[in-house]
């Protein structure tokens, strides 16, 4: 078994299929090896794939060097016989314990050829890895019983017998296998980077960009006034002087996307709530005590937006945890922006 040359360990789904997809469209035959079902402590978890060319060169793992080469072969036979098929590999304990582990136990691994037409799907995995490219959320549905597949939008999951599951995997950030209708699928979830806009930049946005940068987030910094966004240093982050509300509007809000007001001037907070709410943003936050919050859900009716809008807004902004200075504060917010990732449906 030889190696492709980018690091095995550490390959991502997505750069795994879109190399299957490179070799496939040079010609070459191409299998993927998923891991089915796996015991409660092996290395990797069911879904994990690893795709193998004809002549051996892989991508991925599902285990370890070791075993890993076991699939390999594996996915050269089923190749040699364009035969898909589900295999079960007995990992030894001393291998485990190669590999770091206390014990052994069985994976069920199943093989596809990958085909081209409609048969074989594989316009589909392009189109998933187009998505990704343009960052758009999707989630890749195989069927693993037939390799049926189904690419559904995370923000507009439509009709599809699949669809509620592939929402819940996508807002929980979890590629697995579920049962659904009596069918073992596997979802592949193919998130667009997390996206936060802060409307102000004041001391508190610039803590505010560090805690979110912590958890993976893409930062903006908004605000029209040229005095406030050169006093401080926003390094990490993308810096926009300029009219907030359009900003948001020319950014498309979807998702993965998170907003959150700190400039304390209703004329730059209004509008951007007005854009903010209106999307699909998954968290609109607006710092301020309860009573200025109260009075700007005032003006926002006096505008004209209806109460299912509205009180979409976490006013004020972030968790109840009694925060002191722009740090926690930060940490407050950061926190109840996970919570409305993992446990909001986005848009409502």
């Amino acid at each position: 078994m030889t190696r492709s040359p980018s690091d095995q360990e550490n390959a991502s789904a997505a750069s795994i299929l879109s190399r299957a997809l490179q070799w496939k469209e040079a010609g070459d035959e191409v299998a993927l090896a998923t891991i089915v079902k796996a015991w409660a402590t092996a290395p990797r978890r069911a879904g994990a794939q690893m795709a193998v060319r004809r002549d051996g060169t892989t991508i991925g793992t599902v285990f370890g060097p070791g075993v890993d080469a076991q699939v390999a072969s594996a996915a050269v036979e089923a190749l040699a016989v364009g035969d898909d098929r589900t295999v079960s590999i007995d990992i030894t304990d001393a291998t485990a314990s190669n590999a770091g582990m206390a014990c052994g136990g069985e994976m069920q691994i199943r093989f596809e050829c990958l085909r081209s037409g409609p048969a074989g799907q594989v316009d589909i995995l392009r189109e998933a890895m187009d998505a990704l490219k343009d960052r758009r959320s999707v989630v890749l549905c195989t069927r693993l019983s037939d390799g049926r597949r189904s690419l559904i939008s995370s923000d507009d999951p439509g009709v599809d017998a699949w669809a509620p599951e592939a929402r819940r995997r996508a807002m929980a950030d979890d590629t697995a296998i579920t049962e659904v209708a009596g069918d073992d699928v596997l979802f592949q979830v193919f998130n667009a980077p997390l996206r936060l806009y802060v409307v102000g930049a004041v001391r508190t946005a610039r803590a505010l960009l560090a805690a979110a940068q912590l958890v993976g987030f893409e930062v903006s910094i908004l605000d029209p006034r040229p005095e406030f966004a050169s006093a401080l240093d926003f390094t990490g982050a993308r810096l926009l002087v300029g009219d907030a509300a359009g900003a948001l509007r020319e950014a498309r809000l979807d998702s993965r996307c998170a907003v959150v007001m700190l400039s304390h001037s209703s004329g730059i907070d209004d509008p951007a709530l007005i854009e903010a709410v209106a999307s699909k943003a998954f968290y609109v936050g607006a710092l301020g005590s309860r009573r200025s919050h109260a009075a700007r859900l005032e003006r926002l009716a006096d505008a004209g937006v209806p109460p299912r809008l509205s009180k979409r807004i976490h006013g004020p902004a972030g968790l109840d945890i009694g925060a002191m200075g722009p740090a926690e504060i930060a940490a407050s917010i950061v926190a109840e922006m996970i919570t409305a990732l993992r446990k909001s449906s986005p848009g409502e």
